[in-house]
C-alpha cells in the first residue's frame, strides 16, 4: 500500500483530488453505458447485426442484462409509444455484453482518462 501511496502523491492527486476524479470516473461510465446502448440500438436496424446479436446472446450475462434492463426501464418503454420496446431491451442486454467484455481495457482506460481530466482541469 505504501508504493500505491507514493505513485499517488508522486501524480500530484490529493484528497480533494481523488473526490473529482471518482464523478468524473462515473461520468464517463454512464455516457459509455447509454453510448453503446444508443449504438446497439441503432445497429438492430440493420440485418448484419443479426449475426452479432445472436453470437452476444450466447454470453452469460445476456440474460442478467436483459432481466435488469426490463426491470428498470419498463416505464420508458410503456411512456415512449415511438420507442421499440423489444428493440430496446434487446439493445441494453447486448450493451451489458459488450461492456462487461471489454471491462479489462474499459475499467483501467475510465480511471487513467478521469485522472488525466482532472489533472487537465486543475492546472
Amino acid at each position: 500500500m505504501g508504493r500505491l501511496r507514493e505513485k499517488i502523491e508522486e501524480a500530484g492527486i490529493t484528497p480533494a483530488k481523488v473526490g473529482a476524479c471518482l464523478v468524473v470516473h462515473e461520468i464517463i461510465g454512464i455516457s459509455v453505458l447509454f453510448g453503446s446502448w444508443a449504438v446497439c440500438y441503432k445497429l438492430l436496424k440493420h440485418n448484419s447485426a443479426q449475426r452479432i446479436l445472436q453470437t452476444l446472446a450466447q454470453h452469460r450475462t445476456y440474460s442478467a442484462g436483459k432481466t435488469w434492463v426490463e426491470r428498470r426501464f419498463s416505464r420508458i418503454t410503456q411512456r415512449l409509444p415511438s420507442l421499440d420496446s423489444e428493440r430496446f431491451i434487446i439493445a441494453g442486454a447486448m450493451s451489458t455484453v459488450m461492456r462487461k467484455m471489454s471491462a479489462p481495457v474499459l475499467v483501467p482506460g475510465k480511471i487513467v482518462l478521469s485522472l488525466w481530466l482532472v489533472r487537465l482541469w486543475s492546472s
